[in-house]
């Protein structure tokens, strides 16, 4: 009995539905990016709602809180996070990924 071996794929890589470079790379950062505002539309609105249950009137508290040196700083790393999680897919497709092989040599 003959075994028919698998071909292996390199790990990690997409296919490609649109056939223009780089379209693909840009409508998953384009997912991404919704996929962000979406849960964090979320959670503003659930955040606003328990607090107004709690009394506190949200909408003008956010409207005249001044931002200190802390709360840019903060800010700005969650910002920086935001464009690498966003931007990551379109170096992912030419930077590559490690093979099954380097995969399994890591674990032995």
């Amino acid at each position: 009995m003959t075994t028919r071996r698998i071909p292996r794929k390199r790990r990690g890589q997409r296919h490609q539905f649109f056939d223009a470079d780089g379209v693909d790379e840009v409508l998953s950062c384009v997912l991404r990016l919704t996929s962000e505002v979406s849960a964090l539309s979320e959670r503003l609105y659930l955040t606003e709602r328990a607090l107004e249950d709690k009394g506190m009137d949200v909408a003008s508290a956010i409207e005249s809180y001044q931002l200190s040196e802390a709360d840019e700083s903060v800010l700005s790393a969650e910002r920086q996070r935001l464009i690498e999680t966003v931007l990551a897919q379109l170096g992912a497709s030419s930077e590559g990924a490690e093979s099954i092989e380097d995969d399994l040599s890591i674990g032995s």
